[in-house]
């Protein structure tokens, strides 16, 4: 991807992985936004991407997302399928290093076994800035 180029990607709420397209090596800045008017679905609860907190009810179930100290449904991403170095993105972040080389995957925060209960995508923009 060139400095400056904007790749347009959706993210689909039910799937586990959602892959980029985007490859990243060190050295190389990117930034990541979400329109606010870009919304998808956990069961009935509807949100964008920056998620939504635990209710009573869900608050057990917190340390078993896939990423914990994220919020349900947060945009997160990943290089390479793997939650080692999870990046929070939620709806923006600016200036992202890469932490190693590899492709960027995709997905809403949930419980590992819940994904065939999410609806909905989102369009995520990412620009190489440097």
């Amino acid at each position: 991807m060139r400095v400056g180029h904007t790749a347009y990607i959706c993210v689909y709420a039910d799937r586990r992985w959602n892959d980029s397209g985007v490859d990243v090596i060190s050295g190389q800045a990117f930034a990541f936004s979400v329109p606010d008017s870009e919304k998808w679905i956990d069961w009935r609860k509807r949100c964008g991407a920056e998620g939504y907190n635990s209710n009573r009810m869900i608050r057990p179930w917190e340390n078993f997302r896939r990423v914990p100290r994220a919020r349900w449904f947060q945009l997160i991403c990943t290089v390479g399928k793997s939650l080692r170095s999870p990046i929070i993105i939620g709806s923006q972040l600016i200036n992202f290093l890469p932490p190693s080389p590899g492709r960027l995957y995709l997905f809403a925060n949930d419980l590992p076994w819940m994904y065939w209960n999410n609806h909905g995508m989102i369009a995520v923009r990412i620009t190489r800035t440097k």
